[in-house]
């Protein structure tokens, strides 16, 4: 007789929602692999879905309801952009730069999913 353990497996979600066509499907490969991530994307994030949202920088401004959403929140921007301290004034704490490796966002994301699960915000 064979037994089988059965483990639930949480899917997480992820909305990145960028210019960068090839960053994000670069993205989107490496996080599908785990088989634990479902991965939109997007123009506009929808704030009723829960978990990590990737977003241009310059468009932050433009969804005024983000706000409440900071903690789920990479902002992605040019490294020469001049208002990087108003998006830090803005409170937001994690960004990437485009240039940056599609590695590095994978691993920001996965962290801060370990940060919203232990926080109980958004996680999934």
């Amino acid at each position: 007789m064979n037994c089988f353990l059965s483990r639930q497996v949480r899917v997480k979600t992820v909305q990145v929602a960028i210019p960068d066509p090839v960053f994000a499907d670069s993205l989107r490969s490496l996080l599908l692999q785990d088989a634990r991530h479902v991965v939109h994307l997007v123009e506009t994030p929808d704030l009723s879905l829960d978990g990590v949202i990737i977003l241009d920088a310059a468009r932050v401004s433009a969804i005024p309801s983000l706000a409440s959403e900071r903690k789920r929140l990479i902002l992605m921007a040019s490294k020469d952009r001049d208002d990087l301290a108003s998006v830090w004034d803005q409170g937001v704490r994690h960004l990437l730069f485009y240039g940056d490796p599609p590695e590095a966002a994978r691993v920001m994301i996965l962290s801060m999913e370990l940060s919203l699960a232990a926080s109980g915000a958004g996680a999934s």
